[in-house]
C-alpha cells in the first residue's frame, strides 16, 4: 500500500470530479496495510462477515459467511482465521470455490447491532479447515446508513446443500425483494489482487429496479474517498449482495457497473449529491444460505435520505 496517497487513479479522478480531494486526503489517513489493534476484539466477536471473490470468467460475487464462535479469530494485525469447521451459513457458498483458484478478497466486518464496520482486503489461503487471511489493507467506516438489527444464530450446523437456483435476469419474486430492501453489499475492484466490499443502505425503495435486467443506486454523500466509485470508474464488475432478514435468503447479483454524475445540489433521490450508478445483471444466485439466523430488526439509520 502506498503510505504517501492510499488511493488509485480511479479513487483519484471520482475525488476531483466531485471536488471533495481535500476530505478524501483527511480521511484517507485512517487507511492502513494492517488492523488497528483496539479493533481486533471487534474482529473477533464478530459471527459474521460479508466477503467479495472472483470466480474464473472474472466476476465478482458478494457472499454473507456466519458461524459459531471462533469461526473468526485475528491472531494478529496481520492474520485473520476463518475456521470452517464453525460455519453455519451455506457450505457450498460460491465463495469458497472462488478463493481456491483466486486468493484475493475483500472483507467487511460489520456489526448491525451497533452500525460499527471494519473493512479487511487481503489474500486468503487455506490450511487444513482454516482459511488464512493476510491483511493488506484496513479501515474503519463511519455508521451512515446501517439499519439496525440483531443476529442470533439458531441452529449450531452449518447447511450442507443449501437449496440454489439461478438465472439471467430478475423474476417477479426477486424484483419485489430488492424493491423492498434497506441494505444490500457491494463487492468492487480496481484490479484483480484488490478486491473491496461495502455496504449501502437506505430507506426501503432505495434501489430502483428499473427492467428484469438493470438496477439504479443513489449515491449519497460518505466519506468522501470513494472506494466503490472509484473501483467502478476504472473497472466496471461488481457483485451485489442482497440478505432477505425475513426468510435467511440470499440473493447475489453478478454484473457490470456504469457511473451517472448529475447536477449535485437539487433535491432528488440522492440526497443532493446528484450521482447513480446503474448496474446491469448478468447472473444471479439465490441460495436459502443464511437459514439457521434469525433477525430482529431495530431501527432505520437517522442518516436516510
Amino acid at each position: 500500500m502506498n503510505t504517501t496517497n492510499p488511493f488509485h487513479p480511479g479513487e483519484r479522478a471520482v475525488q476531483a470530479r466531485t471536488g471533495e480531494e481535500q476530505k478524501a486526503r483527511r480521511n484517507g489517513l485512517i487507511i492502513a496495510d494492517r488492523i488497528p489493534n483496539g479493533a481486533l476484539n471487534f474482529v473477533n466477536k464478530q459471527p459474521m462477515v460479508v466477503a467479495s471473490s472472483v470466480d474464473g470468467d472474472g466476476q465478482i460475487w458478494t457472499s454473507l459467511l456466519a458461524g459459531r464462535p471462533g469461526f473468526i479469530v485475528a491472531e494478529t494485525p496481520l492474520l485473520v482465521n476463518l475456521d470452517t469447521n464453525r460455519l453455519v451459513s451455506a457450505r457450498d457458498d460460491i465463495f469458497w470455490a472462488n478463493v481456491a483458484n483466486k486468493p484475493a478478497v475483500g472483507l467487511l466486518f460489520i456489526e448491525l447491532r451497533s452500525r460499527r464496520r471494519l473493512r479487511v482486503n487481503g489474500r486468503l489461503v487455506m490450511k487444513g479447515s482454516q482459511w488464512r487471511l493476510t491483511v493488506g489493507e484496513a479501515f474503519a467506516n463511519c455508521p451512515q446508513y446501517i439499519q439496525r438489527r440483531e443476529m442470533e444464530i439458531t441452529a449450531p450446523v452449518s447447511l450442507l446443500d443449501a437449496p440454489t437456483a439461478t438465472g439471467p435476469e430478475l423474476t417477479d419474486e426477486l424484483t419485489r425483494w430488492i424493491e423492498r430492501a434497506d441494505t444490500f453489499f457491494v463487492g468492487s475492484a480496481h484490479d484483480a489482487e484488490h478486491i473491496d466490499t461495502s455496504h449501502r443502505g437506505g430507506n426501503p425503495g432505495f434501489v430502483r429496479v428499473e427492467n428484469a435486467r438493470t438496477l439504479l443506486v443513489p449515491d449519497y454523500r460518505g466519506n468522501s474517498m470513494f472506494n466503490t466509485l472509484g473501483n467502478l470508474a476504472v473497472n466496471p464488475v461488481a457483485g451485489l449482495l442482497f440478505v432477505n432478514f425475513d426468510t435467511g435468503e440470499t440473493l447475489q447479483l453478478t454484473g457490470r457497473a456504469e457511473l451517472l454524475f448529475g447536477q449535485p445540489g437539487q433535491a432528488d433521490d440522492t440526497g443532493g449529491t446528484g450521482r447513480h450508478w446503474r448496474f446491469q445483471i448478468r447472473s444471479w444466485r439465490q441460495q436459502a444460505s443464511l437459514r439457521s439466523i434469525e433477525w430482529t430488526f431495530g431501527d432505520y439509520s437517522p442518516y436516510n435520505v
